[in-house]
């Protein structure tokens, strides 16, 4: 049996964290650019706190077209708890929280962690990508 605490090293098998955030009318009310817009908050003010944990990478997905349940989804790639836990408290610091996105759900998640639990192929992938 292979040593199943591997499995739950996050700097090897990195933990994946979705956010399932709304916009609000205040975020809307932003043009999407200028010195005061969306893209200019995302530059000036969330890039600096990204840029300070490398061990919480973050990826954006508009939904709002395909879900009423949340308009974003923000994917979460940890390597560190520690880096996570500084962007989530760094961000409450900012308009980002509450102000301009409210968090509807956050779902953390181990990929494939029954099949590694297990010892067995990962179900839904060819034997060739699963190498």
């Amino acid at each position: 049996m292979s040593d199943l605490g591997s499995q739950y090293d996050l700097a090897t098998n990195p933990m994946t964290i979705f956010w399932l955030i709304k916009t609000t009318p205040e975020w809307l009310e932003l043009p999407p650019h200028g010195d005061n817009g969306r893209f200019a908050f995302g530059k000036n003010v969330l890039d600096p706190i990204l840029d300070r944990y490398s061990g919480a990478i973050m990826t954006f997905y508009d939904a709002e077209a395909f879900t009423a349940d949340c308009t974003d989804v923000m994917v979460w790639t940890v390597t560190s708890l520690k880096d996570y836990n500084g962007v989530v408290n760094d961000l409450r610091e900012t308009k980002f929280w509450s102000h301009y996105f409210t968090i509807e759900k956050i779902i953390p998640a181990i990929e494939n962690e029954y099949a590694k639990h297990y010892e067995t192929a990962i179900h839904g992938q060819s034997a060739q990508s699963a190498t």
